[in-house]
């Protein structure tokens, strides 16, 4: 009796092992699958996979989920702003699904995901749903593991951080103000005395001729970054304030071009205004896009760029000028008499 149900045994779990070989993809890729109420396996299954497991904190991977299903079946991806610890930072995908030598249907979507977590992560399970015959279903995608790595190479070693530099004692010497204040009497004393004797003179009329030359945006931009590239602030050191004054340049003239609140507003509020502006080319949308983040990064995550990078940011500050400056015929010009 037992050497039978021994053999029946092997021979059930013979005939599921083979079943659920049919429903791999190729390159033995095993897919999510979904069961009915009838303890059948239905005809959709779904994978996800990702372009690179290991990356660096801010780079961005392209995370992508496949459902393979047969007959008349209705896909319902979910659009998401979060998976886990990752944001989406764009989703795209084919909008009719490819059909397949053997009848089944396969539809694609992805998105494009990044984090500032550093270590292992997880991209979770995701639930697609979709619609068939029987009503509605769901089915659970693979869950990935992530390498998330820090800016900093193998063996370095972040800074001590300092502490808050205390605030300077407020000076009590009396002696030194009272000082200060017989000078400045005395100097208002001779200016009034020089003003008064110059009032006693004829005073000649003579016509003066003020222009006020309004300046365009991009003349006050392009000024404001060739100060900063004569202060030269890679070769003291001070990379981070040298990524604060080019930030500040490209949101200013933003603003002054487009009329887009962008120096006010965090990179987030303000890259969701421009979405929706038809302002700027979406080419230049994207740009302004990568260099706001390229900012952030070096603000805020403790990123170390090279000199080249740095030039490379500032170059492509004013690429973005020259390309969406404003044109005018001549300059306008107030004049009071």
């Amino acid at each position: 009796m037992t050497i039978r149900r021994l053999f029946l045994l092997f021979v059930v779990t013979l005939f599921l092992l083979s079943f659920d070989l049919s429903l791999k993809f190729s390159g033995n890729l095993v897919l999510a699958q979904e069961t009915n109420n009838k303890k059948t396996l239905a005809k959709v299954a779904s994978l996800a996979n990702v372009d690179k497991n290991e990356i660096t904190i801010g780079d961005k991977i392209k995370y992508e989920i496949l459902v393979r299903y047969r007959g008349d079946v209705n896909i319902q991806f979910p659009e998401l702003e979060q998976i886990g610890v990752f944001t989406v930072k764009k989703t795209g995908g084919i909008k009719e699904p490819e059909r397949e030598k053997d009848d089944y249907f396969v539809i694609k979507r992805y998105y494009v995901l990044t984090t500032y977590e550093i270590g292992r992560q997880t991209i979770p399970h995701l639930k697609i749903k979709y619609k068939d015959a029987h009503g509605e279903n769901e089915v659970t995608t693979n869950e990935i593991i992530i390498d998330v790595k820090g800016v900093m190479k193998e063996g370095e070693t972040a800074g001590d951080i300092k502490d808050i530099v205390p605030p300077m004692g407020i000076s009590t010497n009396f002696t030194r103000l009272i000082i200060w204040i017989a000078a400045g009497l005395g100097i208002l004393l001779i200016g009034g005395s020089i003003y008064w004797l110059i009032g006693k003179r004829k005073k000649q009329k003579e016509e003066q001729k003020f222009e006020y030359i309004y300046r365009t945006p991009h003349e006050i931009a392009y000024e404001m970054l060739g100060n900063l590239l004569k202060e030269d602030l890679l070769a003291k050191g001070l990379a981070k304030e040298y990524y604060y004054r080019i930030n500040d340049i490209l949101r200013h003239y933003i603003e002054n071009r487009f009329s887009l609140l962008a120096p006010e507003r965090t990179t987030e509020e303000f890259l969701e205004e421009m979405a929706h502006t038809d302002k700027l080319e979406d080419n230049h949308k994207v740009l302004v896009q990568e260099l706001l983040e390229h900012c952030d990064m070096v603000k805020y995550a403790k990123y170390k760029p090279s000199r080249i990078e740095a030039k490379e940011t500032y170059d492509l500050v004013k690429r973005l000028i020259d390309e969406t400056r404003q044109i005018m015929e001549e300059k306008e010009v107030i004049v009071k008499r």
